[in-house]
């Protein structure tokens, strides 16, 4: 098979890759590219539909992975034969109900943790993660604390970017920020049995340590972050903070505010575990120095993930260890098995080593900088004076404040009716709030402008 030509309309919100998607799904399942066919290539497609190869390319791997068609290797691309007279829908208007009448696609849904998906360099990575596989070391289970070239890789970064100084020594790679406190807790032990927490704070990491038989003791945030005067009402030694962008509220703590906090812990013998889960992402001014450079005391564990500027699919995140833990952690070293992709670690070194992660950031916090100034200007024209968002000045969601009688679930079942999916706050709660307002969490990095535009109208003029 030559050639394929169908209608790819640019003007709609649907990525133009799920239309080359759909549209090959559809003639397979209705039996109008016969099975055992051979696709034509990724290049001539591209150039028959007026698209970049990337695009037919996305294509092809949603196929592949839904195996509708195979890759045979310097062969191409072919349908695989399916048992269409029993297992899928044949019929042209069955199909077409399957493939667009009930499809996910037309909700609108603003999931924190999506990144934007079409921006990604994709082919770059391609090459890089190829060269990886070329490595001796794949075929090794690899450093129990990560990849050695990409620790140093993370250490100079950080240094440039965040003012952190950090010896490749003191790091370890994992999977995720809740794999990692997982392991963080072994390291720890016995000393802790308790950890402070914002409130409200992430819930992920409360769940790993509450999993674990910590007691969870909550400390107020006012518009500086985290109270201080309430510290003195817990007992632990141990506290989870996001001092550069509050999760999910949003504000920064000043500078005062982390040497204060830095001496509570000098006072109290213990630990502060810094998330600095995307201060890539600050729009007017530069990231602030993380809590880790401040730190003379060696009193902070630093935690950082590549999820949200990178895939959520390559799932690497990095602890930073003060030199006073890096003892407990040498006696269990060898307990830990590496938890993040060999492949995936060598490739984002090589990522990271070439200037493309430095590229890519610098791209997509312009792409969100201005995904976000549609966000403020829809909210300035739109919303009801009973609501009010918080700052707009960096990361990758928004807070949206309503003052009302209704619940949370009855807004949000409210906003699934208008095809919107938004998010609950009451998660990163320990005790409800009770002060007659309902805060719904809304990530915007993975939609497009018009689709941020269009849901949250609708929001803001028929749900709230």
């Amino acid at each position: 098979m030559r050639e394929l030509l169908f209608h790819i309309d640019p003007s709609i919100s649907v990525p133009r890759y799920v239309q080359v998607y759909r549209h090959l799904k559809i003639a397979i399942l209705q039996g109008r590219i016969l099975p055992d066919s051979k696709l034509p290539s990724i290049r001539n497609l591209a150039a028959s539909l007026n698209l970049s190869r990337n695009t037919t390319q996305l294509a092809y791997e949603q196929l592949l992975a839904e195996g509708f068609i195979r890759s045979e290797n310097k062969k191409g691309y072919y349908v695989e034969p399916l048992p269409l007279n029993h297992a899928l829908p044949s019929g042209p208007r069955e199909v077409r109900q399957q493939a667009v009448g009930e499809d996910p696609e037309d909700m609108i849904d603003f999931r924190l943790g999506a990144v934007d998906k079409n921006h990604f360099p994709l082919d770059k990575w391609r090459l890089l993660s190829n060269r990886a596989l070329k490595d001796p070391s794949i075929y090794t289970y690899g450093d129990h604390q990560g990849d050695p070239l990409l620790r140093q890789s993370i250490a100079d970064y950080l240094f440039r970017s965040r003012g952190v100084q950090a010896a490749a020594e003191q790091i370890i790679v994992g999977s995720s920020t809740q794999q990692l406190m997982y392991l963080l807790a072994s390291i720890l032990d016995k000393p802790f049995h308790s950890i402070g927490f914002e409130e409200p704070g992430y819930a992920g990491a409360k769940d790993v340590f509450r999993a674990l038989s910590y007691t969870i003791e909550p400390v107020p945030v006012d518009h500086h972050g985290l109270h201080l005067p309430s510290l003195g009402q817990i007992k632990s030694r141990l506290l989870y903070v996001t001092p550069s962008h509050q999760f999910p509220l949003g504000m920064i703590m000043p500078i005062h505010h982390r040497l204060a906090l830095l001496n509570w812990a000098e006072e109290k013998d213990g630990y502060i575990i810094e998330d600095d889960y995307d201060s890539e992402f600050r729009y007017k001014q530069k990231p602030i120095p993380a809590m880790f450079s401040l730190n003379n005391n060696d009193r902070v564990i630093y935690v950082g993930t590549f999820s949200k500027a990178l895939l959520p699919s390559v799932r690497i995140g990095y602890l930073i260890l003060p030199n006073s833990l890096l003892p407990r952690y040498a006696k269990k070293k060898n307990m830990f098995e590496p938890c993040a992709s060999g492949i995936h670690q060598r490739t984002l070194h090589y990522f990271m080593e070439e200037g493309v992660w430095g590229a890519h950031i610098k791209k997509m916090r312009s792409i969100y900088k201005s995904k976000m100034a549609k966000i403020r200007d829809i909210v300035r024209q739109y919303a009801p004076a009973n609501v009010q968002v918080n700052d707009t000045t960096m990361g990758m969601h928004i807070i949206l404040t309503i003052q009302t009688d209704q619940t949370e679930d009855a807004l949000i079942e409210k906003a699934a009716r208008r095809r919107l999916k938004v998010y609950k706050t009451s998660l990163f709660y320990e005790t409800p709030k009770n002060d007659g307002s309902v805060q719904l969490l809304l990530g915007f990095a993975g939609l497009t402008e018009s689709e941020i535009e269009r849901g949250l109208k609708k929001l803001l003029l028929d749900v709230l």
